[in-house]
């Protein structure tokens, strides 16, 4: 009997270490980061994802006193990087610059290694970018109307520019073609500034892009803009008429940035970088950056963020299973 004691005794002094041991693993809110953080974004250098993720690098890297390295990880619509963070260490060293293509990736690729909102949590949005819709400065069209018009007219014939399959210029593209009941080809490029580019030569008919790239083609003349992708006039283009109001009612999409990160970081790791990104918001150089982009900063908190992120899977994922061209 005292040898089961003994034994139990010590069996007990272990369990204990090695849960002390663990909780002791675990990085708090004061002790992490402890090292670099590796900022993952999941497109090629120079677009907006890049310029989004280097600025909010800049404003953490000055808040954690550590290196924010931006690591771009390019590849089928930004899946590439988000499946490499999945499988990183839930650790809060690994993060991810997501955007509404993941919210569309699941439905869009076969086989994907990951899964959006089981692999990877997300922490807040970033920014809020509205879309506007484009044609070339030449074009026949004035509406969206006279769009709508002239792909019924010519049915079938018209074509439309993204950045890529699951971009959020293909998503909002497509959702324009469901609610006006048109058919338009889809011709995917390897990023927006191609696209810009025969849109502007009119090789395209139209295309969705963001308001920031909008900006500045609009500035130099180059293409038409006849409506914004918000549900209201933003301040950006406040003489646009909104597409819920010019004929597709209900018709609202933005290019949302977001961080995520591996499923299973600590509780308190998640803490504080929600409120590093709040605080990084906040600063004079990340306001500037967002007011280029013609973009509303993000902040939301992580139960609303993540309810949001869920909702907009559920959109998406709809759309392309109820789309028989979308797919890639």
């Amino acid at each position: 009997m005292d040898i089961l004691i003994h034994i139990l005794r010590r069996a007990s002094l272990v369990l204990a270490t090695v849960m002390a041991t663990q909780v002791a693993a675990q990085p708090g809110p004061d002790t992490w980061p402890t090292k670099p953080v590796t900022l993952t974004a999941p497109f090629t250098p120079g677009g907006t994802t890049d310029l989004v993720a280097r600025s909010l690098a800049t404003q953490l890297q000055a808040l954690w006193k550590q290196p924010v390295i931006v690591d771009n990880k390019p590849g089928a619509g930004g899946t590439v990087g988000a499946a490499l963070t999945a499988r990183a260490p839930a650790d809060g060293y690994t993060l991810l610059l997501a955007n509404v293509g993941h919210a569309a990736a699941s439905a869009l690729y076969k086989n994907l290694p990951y899964e959006f909102t089981t692999h990877l949590e997300s922490i807040t949005n970033v920014a809020q970018v509205p879309n506007v819709l484009l044609v070339p400065k030449s074009a026949p069209v004035n509406t969206v109307a006279d769009l709508i018009q002239q792909a019924r007219t010519r049915k079938g014939a018209l074509s439309y520019g993204s950045a890529g399959v699951g971009s959020t210029q293909h998503l909002s593209a497509e959702l324009l073609k469901s609610l006006a009941g048109i058919e338009a080809t889809h011709i995917p490029y390897k990023g927006a500034a191609p696209m810009i580019t025969d849109l502007i030569g009119g090789r395209i008919d139209f295309a969705i892009d963001s308001a920031g790239s909008a900006a500045a083609q609009l500035a130099g003349g180059h293409v038409k803009a006849l409506g914004v992708t918000t549900l209201k006039h933003t301040s950006a283009f406040p003489n646009l008429p909104t597409l819920d109001e010019s004929g597709l009612p209900g018709y609202a999409t933005t290019t949302w940035y977001s961080i995520a990160v591996p499923r299973g970081t600590p509780p308190a790791v998640k803490d504080k970088l929600y409120r590093s990104i709040v605080e990084a918001l906040a600063t004079q150089g990340m306001k500037d950056v967002l007011a280029g982009m013609s973009a509303e900063p993000g902040g939301m908190p992580p139960g609303e963020f993540d309810r949001y992120v869920r909702s907009e899977v559920q959109r998406w994922t709809g759309l392309v299973r109820d789309s028989a061209t979308i797919k890639e």
